[in-house]
């Protein structure tokens, strides 16, 4: 049992229905079951236990250090956060200079993994304050969720294209503004009233679909452009576009399908739920798309541009 000074500023409760396995948390912290919870907090019926709630922001940050079935959605993306950070360092210190990278090298990876990193910490700030007392504060930190997963987007976009046609300065180009637009299209569709309402759910999962498909468009141009799919760049990089896209598909299909724990509702509330696999892919995919961007980065370094029609 916690001593006497421990209890003085916590309290010894039961974990959700979980009878025997007590949790010590802060004073004024409890969990909810699903039918506890109002009905901001209710996205997924399968988890029925371990929600905080009616809590104000210091309790919320207080929470941080608590079992809950946030806890890993908090902590995966709080940890992928110090993990880009520190790729970041790295890079513009130790492996950059050792491929001979340019101004243009820099300001790209500063870019992305500034991006991957916003997205890290946009995504910590919902899920630890989502059991805010106030739906309002509840409602703009998801919507500042959204718009970290669109910057986590662009943060994969822009190696991808810069890199892809660093021989075609025109294609570039014409697809580095048509991504920007379209993520500022996505970023102005959330400040519609409805954006973050359960009826737009779908559309909302049709929207980042439709956002992460585009690439598909850039990525056949590419291949044309390069020669086909017997280019010597083409077979190097295009599988690790498409292992890109596989986590990126499994990604979603965990988010959007609630699987495992919509055959095992109440079993997975604190560890396995779907939205715990679609965080941990979400880390995997970046720091995938991070190490082939690296990969790209050397061969273009190493390989002279062909001659390419400037405007094909």
């Amino acid at each position: 049992m916690p001593s006497a000074k421990v209890l003085k500023n916590g309290q010894y409760i039961e974990l959700g229905s979980y009878q025997y396995w007590p949790v010590l948390v802060p004073r004024g912290i409890r969990l909810y079951t699903y039918e506890q919870v109002p009905g901001f907090l209710r996205e997924n019926p399968y988890i029925t236990d371990g929600y905080r709630a009616y809590l104000t922001s210091r309790l919320c940050i207080k929470s941080l250090f608590i079992l809950s079935n946030e806890t890993v959605n908090i902590w995966s993306h709080l940890l992928g956060f110090f993990l880009f950070f520190i790729l970041g360092v790295y890079d513009l210190l130790a492996v950059l200079p050792m491929l001979g990278a340019s101004r243009e090298d820099y300001v790209i990876y500063s870019i992305s993994l500034f991006c991957f990193q916003v997205c890290m910490l946009c995504s910590v700030g919902y899920h630890l304050f989502c059991c805010h007392r106030s739906e309002k504060t509840s409602r703009r930190w998801m919507a500042l969720d959204y718009a970290g997963i669109s910057i986590g987007i662009i943060g994969c976009y822009v190696p991808g294209v810069f890199y892809a046609f660093y021989c075609n300065n025109y294609w570039r180009q014409v697809y580095l503004v048509t991504v920007l637009a379209m993520m500022l299209a996505v970023f102005f569709a959330q400040i519609h009233p409805h954006y973050l309402t359960k009826k737009w759910q779908k559309l909302r999962s049709v929207i980042f679909c439709a956002v992460a498909g585009y690439g598909l468009i850039p990525t056949f141009h590419w291949i044309w452009l390069s020669g086909g799919f017997s280019s010597d760049i083409v077979q190097e990089f295009v599988p690790r576009v498409l292992i890109m896209y596989v986590l990126a598909v499994a990604a979603i299909i965990f988010y959007m399908s609630k699987v495992p724990e919509r055959y095992f509702p109440g079993q997975l509330n604190y560890l396995g739920s779907s939205h715990q696999v679609w965080h941990i892919l979400v880390v995997l995919m970046f720091y995938w798309w991070h190490q082939s961007a690296l990969f790209i980065t050397s061969y273009r370094h190493s390989h002279p541009c062909p001659d390419y029609p400037l405007h094909s």
